[in-house]
């Protein structure tokens, strides 16, 4: 929202809120501000109506022809180049919905009050559902911001309620496990007990996962070319491109996550005896595919080892081995830098989240250590408890 705090002499707290914002009007930026606001409450409440009105009154042309069908038609048509093929695809999947309660309405007549309206009769749906849905519409409405159908999103108001699902309870596990050294071993075992093609495919999807952090769709596309043992660095510049599409219509985009993502890294000593023996045993141009040099499915990979994990007593995602790898990269004491070169991040502070999550951990563990010795006994602290429920 476009509101700010000013200095004023006049008001009795030394300040006012004001309203500030730019907008087009026949392709010329304009600025608009009111000031004077006692609180910010006030101020945000005003910027939500005055543009509402000036959405409400826009006399483009174009604006008053576009209904929100043609907008989502438009959009898959013209701004496809612009995001990656999976942002697309989850945009795409929320269009029946959005087109069910909105498909003929004009994109200059969907306001706040309509948007939060649809959201609140959506409170006990998937919360996780409801901010993929809001994304969809934030995406088709900067769509038409830039195309001239519109001068405001009104999505950026939107507030989203729903259910905690199970499968967002999944993701927040996965993403915080480590997978330890025993545990990951007992997968390669596992998999070796099976002397076939595809589960050796699988040991080298799982060892670039741990040891070099990629994701899925990142490994699942690396051809030979791009492992070069002599200058022992391995070339990420691709990745698999598969939801919604049948296996056999499986290909690699070079357009990745974030231009950090395209690097080339070290290969760690470790592969290098391993990558060596698996170039000459696998007679296919795909560095990980099936017994056929076709394409691997990531969710296949995924439930193949979840079944094995599952015996091991915990859980299992192919994310967790990229997570584990900046884990471990933390316990040994590897700067923060570093760590965001090797994992590609393209922003520090997802490596600062990784580092302060770890950290926080270090400290609840550091704890409880304290307090698991002989000196402090938990019957001890069960009798203190109870001499002081008996005071009441």
């Amino acid at each position: 929202m476009s509101v700010r705090k000013r200095e004023s002499k006049k008001a009795k707290n030394g300040y006012v809120w004001e309203v500030y914002f730019k907008y087009k009007e026949n392709a010329k930026v304009m600025r608009f501000s009111k000031s004077g606001f006692s609180t910010k409450k006030e101020a945000e409440e005003y910027e939500i109506k005055v543009k509402s009105e000036m959405q409400k009154n826009i006399s483009n042309y174009k604006v008053n022809k576009i209904t929100f069908n043609d907008a989502c038609d438009m959009f898959l048509e013209i701004a496809i180049n612009e995001y990656q093929e999976g942002t697309i695809y989850n945009t795409k999947k929320y269009f029946p919905i959005l087109k069910n309660e909105f498909g003929n309405v004009k994109v200059n007549e969907i306001d706040y009050l309509m948007l939060q309206k649809f959201f609140n009769a959506r409170s006990e749906f998937g919360i996780e559902t409801n901010k993929n849905i809001r994304k969809s519409l934030n995406r088709v409405f900067k769509f038409c911001i830039r195309s001239g159908y519109m001068t405001t999103n009104p999505c950026e108001y939107i507030s989203v309620c729903g259910i905690e699902n199970h499968r967002t309870t999944y993701t927040n596990d996965y993403e915080e496990h480590v997978i330890e050294q025993d545990e990951f071993n007992f997968i390669i075992n596992k998999l070796n007990e099976e002397n076939c093609f595809i589960n050796k495919s699988y040991i080298i999807a799982i060892m670039i996962g741990y040891y070099l952090g990629l994701r899925i769709s990142e490994a699942l596309a690396l051809t030979k070319d791009d492992i070069d043992l002599h200058n022992k660095s391995i070339n990420i510049n691709k990745k698999l491109i598969y939801k919604g599409l049948r296996k056999e219509d499986f290909y690699a985009s070079h357009k990745l996550k974030s231009k950090k993502s395209k690097a080339v890294l070290p290969i760690p000593e470790i592969l290098i005896p391993i990558f060596q023996k698996w170039i000459s045993y696998n007679p296919y141009n795909l560095f990980v595919c099936d017994d056929e040099g076709n394409y691997l499915h990531p969710e296949t990979l995924n439930k193949k080892v979840k079944k094995i994990t599952k015996q091991y007593g915990t859980k299992f995602h192919f994310h967790m081995l990229r997570h584990t790898l900046a884990t471990n990269l933390l316990r040994n004491n590897i700067d923060l830098k570093t760590i965001q070169e090797l994992m590609r991040h393209s922003n520090i502070n997802t490596t600062i989240s990784i580092y302060t999550h770890y950290h926080d951990e270090q400290k609840r563990k550091s704890l409880n250590s304290i307090f698991s010795t002989p000196s402090f006994q938990q019957n001890n602290i069960l009798q203190g408890v109870e001499k002081v429920s008996n005071l009441n």
